[in-house]
């Protein structure tokens, strides 16, 4: 089974082109219905679909603007959650699978759940915001009590693996959270990768947030990475090049697609453009990721 990719500010600043990038760009198509859909939507917003069964990470459509989350109180866009699900085809998921409980991967996640049919996945964290939403117990399941998930054909293995560095909002959602609410409400509550394998033995490692932990995924091995590249332009050679090997290199994954790169600030209808350089190096990580990749014969 093969896999196919679907896929304003108050602070002056400027937005990397992906112009430069555009041979990494793969070309949008609609493979056959026995092919596994990968669909990016955004953040490390991912349904995956193999005809039978789908499910999705994070679940985040309604991308706040920036004042409207430095200044004010945030929630779920219902317009914006139905258009993307929408463009989706109105899925019926059996997952929303949360990395963390920051907004930009945990706003929509309840509603979206609810909308769609799914179990909410995540940590403590989620489950408040989940019971905030009302979310009842049996569609919540939390990786704390439960590493390992079945979902149709897929298997999902969650691991805990350390947010970008210098987070905003560290800890964790203690009481249930109804929305709308300040940015800083939803705190981080642990972060998270998935391993997903198919029936077939396809194995794809979503790893949301751009840091790792040394030999944490020795024993994993993955033919797709969805890398997330947020913030990591902002580090030293050194550290993408140790990020590259832990995450990459050790997995032995032969494909690799960066997520986590695009302004979250700006609503999906506008496309998908890189951070703006006052929030990420965009083009810093994609030169440096670009060899490492053509040195090991990844495609990227």
């Amino acid at each position: 089974m093969l896999l196919a990719v679907i896929g304003g500010g108050v602070v002056a600043c400027s937005t990397p082109s992906l112009e430069r990038f555009s041979a990494l760009v793969l070309p949008a198509s609609i493979p056959p219905s026995d092919r596994l859909i990968a669909r990016f939507m955004g953040v490390s917003t991912l349904m995956l679909s193999d005809g039978n069964t789908s499910i999705m990470t994070d679940g985040f459509f309604s991308r706040p603007g920036l004042l409207r989350v430095a200044l004010g109180r945030i929630g779920p866009d219902g317009e914006r959650i139905d258009t993307a699900l929408r463009t989706l085809g109105y899925p019926t998921l059996a997952a929303v699978m949360v990395a963390h409980t920051h907004y930009d991967h945990a706003l929509d996640s309840a509603v979206v759940a609810s909308r769609t049919g799914a179990v909410l996945v995540g940590s403590a964290s989620i489950a408040n915001i989940g019971w905030g939403a009302g979310l009842p117990p049996e569609r919540i399941k939390t990786v704390e009590k439960q590493h390992r998930f079945k979902f149709g054909n897929f298997t999902v293995q969650a691991f805990r693996s350390p947010h970008s560095p210098d987070a905003k909002f560290p800890g964790i959602i203690d009481a249930p959270l109804t929305p709308p609410a300040r940015a800083s409400a939803y705190k981080e509550g642990g972060n998270y990768s998935f391993l997903i394998e198919q029936h077939d033995g396809l194995r794809i490692l979503i790893h949301p947030s751009a840091n790792f932990t040394k030999g944490l995924f020795n024993h994993v091995k993955a033919d797709v990475v969805f890398l997330g590249v947020g913030l990591l332009g902002n580090q030293d050679l050194r550290f993408t090049q140790d990020y590259w090997h832990e995450v990459v290199q050790v997995t032995g994954a032969r494909l690799v697609i960066p997520i986590h790169w695009d302004d979250f600030f700006e609503p999906l209808e506008k496309g998908l453009h890189p951070m703006p350089t006052w929030m990420d190096s965009f083009n810093v990580a994609m030169q440096r990721l670009m060899p490492m990749a053509q040195a090991d014969g990844v495609a990227l």
